[in-house]
């Protein structure tokens, strides 16, 4: 089944092993259609045979043999439709799981790097393409079985004329093989024009607020535009291409019929080696044998074509570039965060040199600092999005790199400046951090955040469905949320990023009570511009150019 040449198509073997038993079923479905389609061809000959012979008897004897036989053939046929479907989706199903969980495992910064056309093509038409491919094969192994059965059908009635369809096939298989590798060519190119154009209508619908506000509709429909033409181009270009070998492979079976005829008219059939019945026969089984040919072909297009969407597949599942933890648990409820002597740089550019901070159990710390200071990556580096450089960073004693990485997530939530919510009801964007929290806990941590009685006075309440990343709420609204979501999750320690950049003066000063009521049992560390009151932190921290300028306690 699997060629090993193919060995990105090898890799996933495991996937379709899962399913060895309902794919046992699907091959005696198949066979047993295949046969009962050899021996309806069979009865039709033997049919014309009785007809050409006048003898009534042996043509309603064929005819009730034939019933039979459809009968049978189109029931095992549909099985073979239900059996392979559910291989399919199972197949399906079980690689699109492997990809979100490769994707979600991935470095941060590798999944920025790629578009979401990327992700998007090989969730879906790659995949379709992997979980179809045993049963495709499995269906032209059986078609190439059947025809080759015909052909020895042939043989029994003109071995010239067998052997001339054979080496016709075998010609018109070479061109097919050319016609395959054509089409690869394109669909390469294709892929790409896919994956852009999904990443465009993805940036456009996220987008769409400030694409209608900057009005830059013409441009961004202009720059969609000349994607979709450089696509249709390649399309056209395919299409034409493969239709032109397709007529050569056209007018290579008219050339074969032609020979056939005139082997027949002027040599076999004058010589009496052939009947002019055996000849109607031949040409009613001559398509079957142009059929040989095709099922040759897609069965190489299906290596072909599978090896290439299983190398795309394999791209994510082997990407290096995965997240890394240890295997230290942290246990103490109330841990301390150490930073010492960090410096991070993206590539060649350095935002952080020699930072160095503690922050105990049961203060509020801040830093602040301008725009691009390196305030948001050093939060990136406390939750382990990227990695850590030259220095370390400690958790309750544990160099984060060493701590289990479920263990890590359990201990620290952040709230980032840009929260994202899914679009689900707002009570499953809350309850996605604790899916047994109960509503008397959802509610309270609303409250802390000062956003219940905004979700009461929406028409469906906590039921509430928020559409694409929140855009039915405002920004104050959606940070709020994000806030209420920390503490419903309610990890000894919370980074707050930008927490009152969405929010106005009377928010804010909500927002530092709630901090206040907090800090009691928690780490609780923010970063921001500026902040109206500092008299609730214990520790203020100033950065500058990626470096730690000034630090004082605010209170006292």
């Amino acid at each position: 089944m699997f060629l090993k040449k193919y060995a990105n198509l090898y890799r996933f073997k495991p996937y379709f092993a899962r399913q060895k038993g309902l794919t046992v079923l699907l091959l005696a479905c198949m066979l047993t259609a295949s046969t009962m389609g050899v021996v309806l061809s069979y009865l039709s000959s033997q049919q014309l045979i009785a007809i050409s012979n006048s003898a009534l008897r042996e043509m309603v004897k064929f005819a009730s043999l034939i019933i039979a036989v459809v009968l049978v053939h189109h029931t095992t046929w549909f099985l073979w439709d239900k059996i392979s479907a559910i291989i399919g989706n199972r197949i399906a199903s079980e690689i699109r799981r492997d990809i979100f969980i490769d994707t979600i495992n991935t470095k941060y910064q590798t999944v920025r790097e790629n578009s979401a056309g990327y992700y998007l093509e090989r969730l879906n038409d790659d995949t379709n393409e992997i979980s179809y491919f045993v049963q495709n094969v499995l269906g032209t192994l059986v078609d190439v079985f059947t025809n080759v059965s015909f052909l020895v059908i042939i043989f029994f009635q003109n071995w010239q004329c067998a052997l001339l369809f054979t080496l016709g096939i075998v010609g018109l298989y070479l061109i097919d093989l050319w016609k395959i590798r054509v089409e690869l060519k394109h669909t390469k190119k294709m892929k790409l024009l896919n994956e852009a154009l999904d990443s465009k209508m993805t940036e456009t619908i996220r987008g769409i607020r400030d694409i209608k506000g900057l009005g830059i509709r013409d441009e961004v429909v202009r720059q969609n535009e000349e994607i979709s033409r450089k696509l249709a181009r390649e399309s056209a270009r395919m299409k034409s291409d493969v239709a032109f070998w397709s007529r050569v492979r056209t007018f290579g079976q008219w050339l074969i019929d032609a020979m056939i005829v005139w082997m027949c008219a002027f040599w076999l059939l004058p010589a009496g080696q052939i009947t002019a019945v055996v000849i109607l026969i031949l040409f009613n089984y001559k398509g079957l044998m142009y059929d040989t040919i095709s099922c040759l072909s897609m069965l190489k297009s299906y290596y072909v074509q599978g090896d290439f969407k299983a190398s795309r597949i394999l791209e994510v599942f082997d990407n290096p570039q995965k997240e890394c933890f240890g295997s230290a648990v942290l246990k103490d409820c109330r841990p301390t965060v150490e930073v010492r002597h960090l410096t991070f740089a993206y590539e060649d550019r350095e935002v952080l040199h020699d930072v160095s901070f503690r922050l105990e159990p049961g203060t509020a710390s801040v830093l602040l600092g301008a725009s691009a200071s390196g305030k948001s990556t050093l939060f990136s580096l406390i939750t382990k999005l990227n990695d850590v450089g030259d220095g370390q960073i400690f958790i309750n004693g544990f160099d984060i790199n060493a701590i289990d990485g479920q263990s890590l997530t359990s201990h620290v939530s952040i709230v980032n400046q840009e929260p994202f919510v899914f679009s689900d009801t707002i009570a499953n964007n809350l309850r996605i951090v604790r899916p047994g929290a109960s509503d008397e806990e959802l509610y309270a941590a609303c409250r802390k955040a000062n956003i219940y009685h905004e979700i009461l006075q929406m028409k469906d309440g906590f039921d509430t469905v928020l559409t694409d990343n929140g855009s039915n709420l405002s920004g104050g609204q959606k940070q709020r949320l994000s806030i209420a979501r920390a503490i419903l999750k309610d990890t000894p320690i919370i980074l707050f990023d930008e927490p009152t950049s969405a929010l106005d003066r009377e928010n804010q000063a909500l927002f530092l009570q709630t901090l206040r009521e907090l800090k009691a049992d928690k780490t609780l560390f923010v970063i921001a511009h500026k902040i109206s009151d500092l008299s609730l932190f214990d520790q203020v921290l100033e950065m500058q150019d990626g470096r730690i300028s000034a630090c004082s306690c605010a209170r006292g």
